[in-house]
């Protein structure tokens, strides 16, 4: 009868789902429907499948649309967006070529530098490259950190990448185990800095240029404290950094001039979150250009500083980005 077809029906779907079958005709949700689905399965089987049916038990308030736009989102994130998303779908014919040609090994054969100075170079290429990069690379090994390559400088300045661009850069980098120890992206559209804040927390950075960005004093604080919070079980703070006779102390050389940053509200800020860390070191050296200051050393002070900040107080006169402080 009509109840033995349904409960037929409910036990064959119920092996589809991992559902237990109702042992009833009462547990029958009410308002429950059936949906007849025809879905073509398309780029799964090269050969090609004929069309296959598929049921699925629909409960009130179940929005299959809704799943389905959310496994689309997914999906599109895994690959390389339009160019109305800031990406493009492949690089210009020789584009690859130049982009291997500014890549300048050095004979150890695991350090090297890269070159992408003034290349015009938008959040679009900044994606395309960071997935040929990441292809350039298998065939070097390195599988590990302990394996791992060192750059002794990534210049990607003068061009017009904001901070997509960037991460999608250093999320290449550190998919490919590369150390870096210079990062140059002076001269671009840079207006967040959680990215290269992350990276200076790894304590690799040696000396970052991040001039004449779009950068606010909540940004450039927090590429000061993460320099004065980078930290680690086996070396502890990791800034200053012992030079490579571990002789002297080395501060991070961070330049920020020519950026968004309000100066008091950027003092206050540093202020309140170096408190918070309780560190006994100087926490800033301002550099001006007289007392002899350099990325490897600290003439203004016996102790050397966590941080260089050379010509902080040379800032836009646009205030466009500038940080407000929130009110209580």
């Amino acid at each position: 009868d009509a109840a033995d077809e349904w409960m037929r029906k409910r036990l064959d779907m119920s092996r589809r789902v991992g559902e237990d079958p109702p042992k009833t005709e009462e547990e029958r949700p009410r308002g429950a429907t059936w949906v007849q689905k025809d879905k073509q399965e398309q780029g799964r089987n090269k050969q090609g499948k004929n069309q296959q049916d598929s049921k699925m038990w629909q409960r009130p308030g179940h929005d299959r649309k809704k799943e389905e736009d959310e496994e689309e989102e997914e999906a599109a994130a895994e690959q390389p967006p339009t160019r109305a998303q800031g990406e493009v779908s492949a690089p210009k014919p020789g584009q690859q070529r130049a982009w291997e040609s500014a890549i300048r090994w050095r004979e150890d054969g695991r350090s090297f530098k890269i070159g992408m100075l003034g290349v015009s170079m938008d959040d679009a290429e900044a994606g395309m490259w960071a997935s040929w990069f990441r292809d350039y690379m298998k065939p070097y090994g390195g599988d590990d950190w302990g394996q791992g390559f060192l750059a002794q400088e990534v210049d990607f300045s003068k061009n017009y990448l904001t901070s997509i661009g960037v991460r999608r850069v250093l999320n290449a980098l550190w998919h490919a185990h590369v150390e870096v120890r210079v990062l140059k992206m002076h001269h671009n559209k840079l207006e967040l800095s959680n990215e290269v804040a992350g990276l200076i927390a790894t304590g690799c950075l040696r000396e970052v240029h991040l001039s004449h960005n779009l950068l606010d004093a909540n940004s450039g604080a927090e590429l000061v404290l993460a320099a004065a919070s980078a930290w680690t079980e086996d070396f502890g703070y990791l800034y200053p950094r012992a030079d490579e006779e571990g002789t002297d102390a080395e501060p991070l050389w961070l330049r920020l001039e020519m950026n968004c940053i309000d100066c008091p509200i950027f003092e206050r800020r540093l202020k309140a979150g170096y408190a918070r860390l309780k560190r006994q070191s100087k926490l800033v050296c301002h550099v001006d250009g007289t007392k002899g200051c350099s990325p490897h050393a600290c003439a203004a002070s016996s102790s050397p500083p966590i941080v260089h900040l050379p010509y902080l107080h040379t800032q836009r006169k646009d205030t466009a980005g500038i940080a407000v402080e929130p009110t209580a």
